[in-house]
């Protein structure tokens, strides 16, 4: 039923990206400060707090009506958050294999190649500012993990195998464009983020990535 919905919604959006030749478009470039963290399905891992994290990258938008677009662009993501075990785990690291207590946090982060594909909805220009809503999904392609953890003193040790090599999730957000004369705009906003497919890879459990990131772009 997932896998239905998120295919129905990205044929869409490319039918509606890649039609009509006349319609506008827009490009951008941001750096998104996030606070990232993990949400589990399970009692096994509790979500032990977030991490800070940066979003970087440029979007396209097409514009099919004057204030509707269909929105994608490419990014380098970081991802991540703290967990601590309820149960014995094994970290594995490319330094060795260390074996976490109960109890114990470890710190994971990993950075991802991310491309959204959504929908973004603005209003009319109101002064120097437009406001807009934007929804849709991303597909993200792993690059390298880390892991940090205390007991053992493991301190940023590469552990990309913990992590999916792919995930997909979703994202909701809102903001604001100020005007500079022409296109151009300052881009300010807000965005939730919440995974759909697993994030982490650990034993009997499913394990997401969820963020809260602050838009800061420009777009031409």
């Amino acid at each position: 039923m997932r896998k239905g919905i998120i295919a129905s919604f990205a044929i869409v959006a490319f039918v509606m990206l890649f039609n009509g030749a006349k319609a506008q478009f827009s490009f951008g470039v941001f750096a998104d400060p996030q606070l990232a963290w993990f949400n589990s399905d399970t009692k096994k891992y509790d979500s032990n707090g977030s991490v800070t994290t940066l979003n970087v990258g440029f979007t396209a938008e097409k514009y099919f009506a004057e204030r509707y677009a269909i929105s994608t662009g490419l990014s380098l993501n970081s991802l991540g958050g703290n967990i601590r075990f309820s149960d014995v785990f094994t970290l594995e690291t490319k330094d060795g294999n260390y074996t976490v207590a109960a109890g114990d946090n470890v710190k994971f982060k990993a950075q991802y190649i991310t491309m959204p594909l959504g929908f973004k909805f603005r209003t009319n220009q109101i002064g120097y500012s437009t406001y807009y809503a934007t929804v849709g999904l991303k597909g993200n392609i792993r690059l390298k993990g880390f892991a940090w953890e205390e007991a053992n003193n493991v301190d940023r040790e590469t552990a990309t195998d913990h992590f999916a090599f792919a995930f997909a999730s979703y994202y909701i957000g809102a903001g604001m464009e100020y005007s500079l004369g022409s296109e151009s705009a300052i881009q300010l906003g807000v965005a939730f983020n919440s995974g759909l497919t697993k994030f982490l890879d650990v034993d009997n459990g499913s394990l997401v990535s969820q963020s809260l990131s602050l838009r800061i772009g420009v777009v031409f």
